[in-house]
């Protein structure tokens, strides 16, 4: 990834870099273009879980701190950047997930037949996912996850693929109606 990037980012030549989210392109991101000396915003900045066994948690302190803008979701990110030392350039802007799924939620009203398709009536069910590695590849926790949702009587869940292998390997797929 860090090849690839920066060949685009010097090919490309932007003033600034955009980096969302706490994934490994988005370190990746942050990284090249620090080195190029090209600024480096980070929208969802300032999150945190605390949990330094968590691939994202060492992706978003990284990013959080090579960062020149930091646009954060909420009060508490902003007060998470302070306490590492981390002042200048932060922006408390709001939730970008949350205003996506707000929009998302419009369209789907408008034009979402899932429901009928499925014999579900709105308020009448759960969505779940599961696709973090510390759900998905330990099997004690995997089978927890999966006895709760046979409690549920109507739940949606579009699995992930990380997921979907796991319980094929566990052998606990054959239950998911596709």
């Amino acid at each position: 990834m860090l090849k690839r990037i920066k060949e685009v980012l010097i090919k490309e030549e932007p003033d600034i870099v955009l980096v969302y989210g706490d994934t490994n392109s988005t370190l990746a991101g942050a990284l090249v273009a620090v080195k190029l000396h090209i600024k480096v915003g980070h929208v969802e900045a300032g999150l945190r879980s605390f949990d330094r066994r968590m691939p994202e948690e060492i992706n978003r302190v990284l990013t959080d701190h090579c960062s020149d803008l930091l646009f954060c979701p909420a009060e508490t990110a902003v007060k998470n950047l302070k306490n590492e030392g981390i002042a200048k350039g932060v922006y408390l802007t709001g939730d970008v997930m949350v205003d996506a799924l707000q929009e998302s939620i419009k369209i789907a009203e408008k034009k979402s037949r899932i429901l009928d398709a499925l014999d579900l009536k709105p308020e009448e069910y759960y969505l779940a996912t599961v696709h973090r590695a510390e759900n998905t590849d330990d099997f004690d926790r995997l089978k927890s996850i999966v006895d709760a949702f046979c409690k549920i009587r109507h739940i949606v869940f579009p699995c992930h693929p990380r997921t979907e292998k796991q319980w094929r390997m566990a052998g606990i797929i054959g239950w998911i109606r596709r």
